[in-house]
């Protein structure tokens, strides 16, 4: 009758619980659909707004809005949009130093833009995935990549994008340690940087010949190649690259010990790092202004949504009210119903535990009745000592076959015991170790050869007794060099 009863009050909860579920769900989805409805262009619009991220570097904001643009582009199905965005996605990855993932966007990229005839794309995915092959040290990898952009971009025509993968190339020969090769691609660089009149490649060439030139012990060469980087750098205006320019020349002076010129660059390079700084943290704190005022227009806009959510949801607030109501009173009868069911469990327990005990107490005093007869005829065996035997497995036998719940069944026990083997207790009265009567009483039926089940028979106790006891003696035993309380019986019986 009880489970009848609560049954029907979980299928009231349970009804009362989906339909608030199916209203919540309800209002949430509308609220999401008309959050979640994508412009006209906003693909363009948030790659606009990560490559403004990439630009300061901040490279995790970059990464979100790239990730969105590339969402969208993918549902859309827009596949050249797709693999501009994945390659956008592994430079910021990279910028993250993680490349692995950057190396599955260049990967998947580079997919793309060949099946859809991207042949530029292609191109820099190949010179993308060397740049970090280089950086992996895998240079044989490396230049199959570079290798493959090379031949894209001469084909193309693409003076820029040839100039910056000769100069790769030459990156991953200087980084193998192979400068005759390195000073060559980017002589090659420079020469393409030229043609086009691309000043800031033109810089970076002449900042890698001063750094192969250096190494190669050429002071004259080293020099002129890095004064001509700060010069060019100087006229794109790029701090960047004057910062790099002037840490070159500090450093090629510091190698060729000019000592005054290299102090000299290396406080300017300071300088121009710290102006770099300061510029970052001024347009990071100009982006984080706009963005708060962004935050607190949507703010704005939210608070009427929710004004207007509020006005429109008192129903359904009322309605979950009194279903919290419902089910605060359908919790207090279950738990009454599960009181009365717990109680009537116990009595059952009690009852059956009951009936138990008076059943062992019969079988113990089946047993103790047994045992006294047994005792009887020891007793007269000892009275006629014509009559004993003599043989010890006879009397082992015996003493098996005793039960020892008294001590004065011990003190019996014990007698016969050590008529058998007469020095075993001397033996550990001996050895100095404070072993109890009871622990006494466990090393006389080990030396017997006793389980700890037939154990807890003789003596009237639980088997886990028996081990307890066992454990409580191996303690004591360990601290006096036994490592077992089998070694300890040995000792003794040896």
């Amino acid at each position: 009758m009880l489970d009848i009863k609560k049954i029907k009050w979980i299928r009231v909860i349970g009804l009362c619980f989906l339909l608030l579920v199916l209203a919540c769900n309800e209002n949430s989805t509308d609220k999401h659909i008309q959050k979640d409805l994508p412009g006209e262009n906003n693909t363009a619009k948030l790659t606009d707004m990560g490559n403004d991220q990439w630009r300061i570097g901040n490279y995790q904001e970059a990464l979100s809005y790239f990730t969105r643009a590339y969402k969208m582009a993918k549902a859309s199905k827009d596949q050249k949009e797709t693999a501009t965005l994945l390659n956008n996605l592994g430079l910021v990855q990279w910028r993250l130093e993680n490349n692995t993932a950057a190396m599955e966007c260049y990967t998947e990229a580079a997919v793309m833009a060949e099946k859809n005839g991207m042949k530029r794309l292609l191109g820099l995915t190949h010179t993308n995935r060397a740049l970090i092959l280089k950086e992996q040290r895998d240079f044989k990898a490396a230049f199959d990549q570079n290798n493959k952009a090379i031949d894209i971009f001469k084909e193309l025509g693409e003076s820029r994008e040839l100039a910056i993968a000769y100069n790769n190339q030459g990156q991953i020969y200087r980084f193998s340690e192979a400068f005759p090769p390195a000073l060559k691609f980017y002589l090659l660089s420079l020469e393409e940087c030229k043609k086009i009149n691309y000043l800031e490649g033109m810089a970076t060439a002449y900042q890698n010949l001063s750094t192969v030139y250096a190494k190669q012990g050429n002071k004259v060469k080293a020099l002129w190649a890095g004064h001509k980087c700060l010069k060019l750098s100087y006229e794109v205006k790029s701090k960047v690259r004057i910062s790099e320019g002037l840490r070159e020349l500090s450093r090629n002076y510091d190698l060729f010990n000019v000592q005054d010129s290299a102090l000299y660059y290396y406080k300017k390079h300071y300088d121009a790092e710290k102006e770099i700084m300061e510029a970052n943290q001024s347009n990071l704190l100009s982006q984080y202004q706009a963005n708060l005022g962004m935050e607190v227009k949507n703010l704005r806009i939210t608070n009427l949504q929710n004004e207007k959510e509020i006005a429109n949801t008192r129903f359904m607030l009322i309605a979950v009210s009194v279903i919290i109501a419902l089910l605060i009173a359908a919790f207090f009868i279950y738990r009454y119903l599960s009181v009365i069911k717990f109680r009537k469990s116990q009595l059952e327990l009690q009852l059956q535990n009951s009936l138990q005990l008076i059943q062992i107490k019969e079988e113990e005093l089946k047993t103790y009745i047994i045992d006294l007869t047994n005792k009887n005829n020891i007793i007269n065996r000892l009275q006629y000592p014509e009559r004993e035997i003599t043989e010890p497995d006879y009397d082992i036998n015996n003493l098996l076959e005793q039960k020892i719940l008294t001590d004065d069944g011990w003190d019996k026990f014990k007698l016969r015991f050590e008529a058998i083997y007469p020095d075993f207790f001397n033996r550990i009265r001996a050895s100095g170790i404070p072993v109890s009567e009871a622990e006494i009483r466990v090393l006389v039926l080990m030396r017997l050869q006793l389980n700890a089940t037939d154990m807890a028979n003789v003596l009237g106790i639980s088997p886990q007794s028996v081990r307890a006891c066992k454990m409580r003696l191996k303690k004591k035993l360990i601290t006096n060099d036994y490592e077992s309380v089998e070694q300890y019986l040995q000792f003794i019986i040896s």
